[in-house]
């Protein structure tokens, strides 16, 4: 039997921003801003720097469309190395108008910078970046650091908070640029703690794997907590597991019916495709017994599937399918 698919309707609506929250980026262009260009550059730099940091960000114009497609260009044409500087020229030139008397190659020279380490913490949480993006569908993640992460965002307060006091202000400086290197220091074990996670997961997780699909996710809260995914043809398998201790737990085992008939149509269409490009971890559900409904195809990634946090699953996307050739709604 052929089966329709009809155009997806969004089910899930994510209770975290769809990127590293912006008050996080806002106040690394400000960390960058005071640490190393205030004294140089003057006070206007912290505006520059505070921009620069959120420039690639301009892709989030996407959502105005209100397309339920407009997540899968989250972080392209704005995050694209091949892209930025002609976006940091542009900014730059608006700048200028602001500022005359700043030159404006190092305008542009600033907001390059932070416009590249916008990227940088972009690629450390597991949502993903399209580096060269028209060129290329490649959408790197290290997934290290979950998507808001309190001590990230502490450390570069931390400073501003200190410094408060008009007898601290002298120490902005220095205190700023400590924090910095205590931020390096927190991505860095972050890393390290994936890196243990990943291993405990070979070491102690699903002994009977033959598609060879193992990944770990931070899970909020710490990076002491991972969620391990392992995939055994239709059979997905979640941990938990606690780096520091060396322990895993398995939580939950996850069926996706790829091999169903409705399934199989439904991935065949172009924007099913692309959802399976952005989604790490799919898992597809079929929901066709309910009385008088319509059958119907949903896919979620586990990537997004916190085992810390209960909330609702964020982007579920749902086709609705029909055996006579018409579209309609789920």
């Amino acid at each position: 039997m052929d089966f329709n698919p009809s155009i997806l309707v969004v089910l899930g609506k994510p209770l975290y921003n769809r990127t590293m929250d912006p008050v996080t980026h806002t106040l690394i262009g400000v960390g960058l801003g005071n640490a190393f260009f205030r004294k140089t550059v003057g006070p206007h730099a912290i505006p520059i720097m505070v921009i620069a940091s959120n420039l690639p960000d301009v892709d989030a114009l996407v959502h105005l469309t209100g397309s339920p497609e407009a997540i899968l260009a989250r972080r392209t044409f704005g995050h694209s190395v091949l892209i930025l500087p002609f976006l940091a020229f542009l900014a730059s030139l608006i700048l200028k108008r602001f500022w005359p008397h700043e030159n404006i190659s190092r305008i542009y020279a600033m907001l390059l910078l932070g416009a590249l380490v916008h990227l940088f913490f972009d690629l450390v949480n597991s949502f993903g970046v399209v580096p060269l993006w028209p060129m290329s569908p490649w959408r790197p993640e290290w997934g290290i650091i979950f998507i808001i992460d309190l001590v990230l965002t502490g450390l570069l307060a931390l400073p501003l908070l200190l410094s408060f006091p008009k007898r601290m202000r002298p120490w902005l400086v220095p205190l700023t640029k400590g924090a910095l290197a205590l931020v390096f220091l927190y991505t860095l074990f972050c890393g390290i703690n994936r890196n243990l996670a990943l291993n405990i997961l070979l070491e102690k997780g699903d002994q009977s794997l033959s598609s060879g699909f193992q990944y770990v996710f931070p899970e909020p809260l710490g990076p002491h907590r991972w969620r391990g995914v392992t995939r055994t043809g239709e059979m997905y398998k979640v941990f938990l597991i606690h780096s520091l201790r060396g322990e895993i737990e398995l939580i939950e085992t996850v069926s996706t019916n790829v091999k169903n008939p409705m399934v199989k149509q439904v991935r065949k269409t172009p924007l099913a495709q692309k959802i399976q490009w952005f989604f790490k971890a799919p898992v597809w559900e079929v929901n066709e017994n309910r009385k008088g409904q319509t059958p119907s195809v949903r896919v979620y990634d586990l990537r997004f599937k916190s085992l810390i946090i209960e909330r609702p699953i964020p982007f579920v996307f749902q086709f609705s399918v029909l055996s006579n050739g018409t579209v309609g709604a789920p």
